[in-house]
């Protein structure tokens, strides 16, 4: 009940980029299909310590091209600002939301994965939707809310968890 009462909410025939085996997650918005993905660093079984997360962009709007984080986008909304690291644990934020952590571990058996805690509830991300306001002269002025999607810490079942800024 609960994933079909959301479903509503998310984007709607946006393609969906091929998983790949160092995929954290990855997210969409309600503006256009592009999608801002993020992988996993790994070399010789380990997290690299000095650059844990490639995040990069693909342009559906131009054929699905693959291109780096513009400048803008780094330092405002989908850069990834590391902030603790131990060996193949990092607590991270997106560098538009200050308050909300992501934690990227790596083990052997699991792999790479960041889980993070919404609505009190703690679980391993897979995407993320961005719903944002519409501004003047079509000009985005935050957002309403963010759709997170992935699986119960715990228990592994699917999850979706709705975030609305205070």
């Amino acid at each position: 009940m609960f994933i079909c009462l959301f479903s509503g909410y998310s984007q709607n025939d946006y393609p969906e980029p091929a998983k790949t085996p160092t995929r954290l997650f990855y997210i969409q918005h309600s503006d256009n299909p592009n999608t801002y993905v993020y992988d996993a660093n790994i070399k010789a079984g380990i997290i690299d310590s000095s650059q844990p997360i490639n995040a990069y962009r693909i342009v559906y709007t131009k054929n699905g091209v693959k291109k780096p984080l513009s400048r803008l986008q780094k330092k405002l909304a989908y850069g990834i600002i590391l902030l603790d690291s131990k060996t193949n644990l990092f607590k991270l934020r997106l560098a538009s939301r200050k308050k909300i952590f992501f934690y990227l571990n790596y083990d052997e058996n699991e792999g790479a994965r960041v889980y993070v805690t919404v609505n009190k509830h703690k679980m391993y991300l897979d995407k993320m939707f961005i719903q944002l306001k519409n501004g003047i002269f079509g000009i985005s002025l935050g957002f309403e809310y963010v759709l997170f999607y992935g699986k119960d810490y715990n228990s592994g079942k699917p999850v979706i968890e709705k975030y609305e800024p205070k």
